[in-house]
Order: C-alpha cells, then sequence, then structure tokens
C-alpha cells in the first residue's frame, strides 16, 4: 500500500466524526492508534490535518481539500462500479440521495415515486445533516437535501425549499378559552405552552428552539418533556394520544389533521415560522440532468 494512503480512513473518521475518541470508536482500534496515525499521516503530508481543541479536532484548509477530492474519487469509483455491472441495469441513471428525515419521507420520496424518476435507480439514505454533508462530500451520495449549512470548503449549500413549522396539539385537548372578560392574553398562551408537555424527537432542538424564538423570544428555561421519538411520525401519533404537544413540519401533518386526531395551534397575532432545506453538493461537481431536474421539482412543490 502507499505511504500516502495507508492511513485514509483514519483520516476520513477523524474529519467526519469531529473528534479523535468518536473515530476510534468508529474504526474500533484505541484513541492513541487513532492520533498516532493521524500523526504519521500528517508528517507525510509535511503539515498538520487537524487543530487539537479539547475533545475535538478542526481540520486545516488542507484537510477540507483532501476529504474533497477523497469524495471525488468515491464518485469515481462508484461511477465506476455501477458501470460493470453489467446488463440494463447499467445503462440507467443511478440517483444515490442523503437526506434528513422528515424532508425525505414527506417531500422527497413521493416526488421521486411520480413517473418522472421511473427510469433512475434509485439509492436514499436518512440521516442528521451532519450525516447528509458526509456523505455528499466523501462520494457515497451524488447531493443531499440539509436543513441548515455547514462549514465547508468542499461543499457547496443552495435554498431550494422552505417550510413553516407548527405547534401541534391532540385534537380533543382544551385550548386557552375567552372569558366573559376577555379573550386569553399573549401572556395566557405563553403560560399554558410552557406549563404543557411535550413530545421530542431526533433533531428536534433546532426546530424548537427556532419556533420558541419566534412566539415568544427565548426558550423556556426548561422543557417539560414526556416523550422522545427518533421519528416524526412516531412523535405525532403520540401527541394524538394525548401525551403532550409538539412542535413539526406542517407537510408532515397531511393525515393526521385529516383523520382529526391532532389539531395546529395557533397562536393569536403569531408568525409563521419558516424553516429551510438546502440542496448540498460538492464545490464544482457536474449534475446531471435527472438530479437537475429533482431540484426543478422541489423548489416548485
Amino acid at each position: 500500500m502507499h505511504p500516502g494512503t495507508k492511513y485514509l480512513d483514519t483520516f476520513l473518521a477523524a474529519y467526519e466524526t469531529g473528534s479523535f475518541v468518536r473515530a476510534a470508536e468508529k474504526l474500533h482500534v484505541t484513541q492513541s492508534t487513532v492520533s498516532y496515525q493521524i500523526k504519521q499521516f500528517e508528517a507525510w503530508l509535511g503539515t498538520p490535518l487537524f487543530e487539537r481543541t479539547g475533545r475535538r479536532v478542526l481540520p486545516s484548509a488542507l484537510a477540507e481539500q483532501l476529504y474533497a477530492v477523497c469524495g471525488r474519487f468515491m464518485g469515481e469509483l462508484n461511477a465506476l462500479r455501477a458501470g460493470v455491472q453489467g446488463g440494463q441495469a447499467a445503462a440507467r441513471p443511478v440517483l444515490r440521495l442523503a437526506t434528513g428525515s422528515s424532508f425525505g419521507r414527506y417531500v422527497l420520496t413521493p416526488l421521486l415515486a411520480g413517473e418522472r424518476y421511473r427510469e433512475a435507480m434509485l439509492e436514499l439514505r436518512f440521516g442528521t445533516d451532519e450525516d447528509v454533508c458526509a456523505a455528499v462530500a466523501n462520494g457515497q451520495a451524488d447531493a443531499g437535501f440539509a436543513y441548515t449549512v455547514g462549514a465547508s470548503n468542499a461543499l457547496s449549500f443552495d435554498l431550494v425549499y422552505s417550510y413553516p413549522l407548527v405547534l401541534i396539539a391532540p385534537y380533543e385537548m382544551k385550548l386557552p378559552r375567552a372569558s366573559k372578560a376577555s379573550a386569553p392574553s399573549r401572556e395566557d398562551w405563553k403560560t399554558w405552552v410552557e406549563a404543557s408537555s411535550f413530545i421530542t424527537y431526533d433533531d428536534y432542538e433546532e426546530t424548537f428552539t427556532r419556533w420558541f424564538e419566534t412566539n415568544f423570544g427565548l426558550m423556556p428555561r426548561q422543557l417539560r418533556t414526556a416523550g422522545h421519538c427518533t421519528e416524526i411520525e412516531e412523535t405525532i401519533a403520540l401527541v394524538a394520544a394525548g401525551r403532550g404537544l409538539s412542535v413539526v413540519p406542517r407537510h408532515t401533518l397531511a393525515a393526521a389533521t385529516r383523520a382529526k386526531t391532532v389539531r395546529e395551534v395557533a397562536l393569536p397575532g403569531s408568525k409563521d415560522t419558516i424553516d429551510t432545506v438546502f440542496f448540498v453538493s460538492r464545490t464544482e461537481s457536474w449534475h446531471d440532468p435527472v438530479l437537475d431536474r429533482l431540484i426543478e421539482d422541489v423548489r416548485a412543490v
């Protein structure tokens, strides 16, 4: 093995996890092994790849460039692999996408199930924004969709989709009501919301923070949590069962609102809390026609 590639797996693990400890766990080796191999790789390159800051490591500009090179290589390798499969499958375009869960399930998958993509072979993976960016950068995905912009010289981010975040409650739940004297004040609504229990889900922190800051100026000092789910589907089901409130993308509610199991709670005088989805691609990468068509369809939703 060429000395320049001997420790690439270690470099990729450290870059993607941002930690020598987590890289060691991912590679099933000790932390000292990761540290040694990174030092050997840096010695061979003649320059540091990471800045050590406690338990975290920050990639240098060279590390960003190297990661982009690895991503292009993996993309070419996967294209070569697809080309040698032979038969009809090799002639069909392969669309490898990484995406956040709720956007992928409720927006992207229905589009990809349409007639316009019948001829495309689809590889769809779900994950956090960090997972999406890592998959695109290292060539495991041709492109991705993430909720936030990451700091990376290897990737480009383009806003393609916006949607409102809404507070939901069980359909039969009693909300603050007007008294004989006056309607519930905004402070009454704030007290009611903050006294309620919430159902959370993976990656809910930014969603909840954005909604609370838009409506009340800040997050509650302590959020009362009645349960946590991996996916939004289960979150909506627990809200419908009366376990608590939640804040979710409006596009995830169609079935539940039709069935009258949950309801949107519109606070008096509130403004829509808007969340965003960004198209993630490798910097200066070439977009095939199928991918360009998908971007157009996402923008048109």
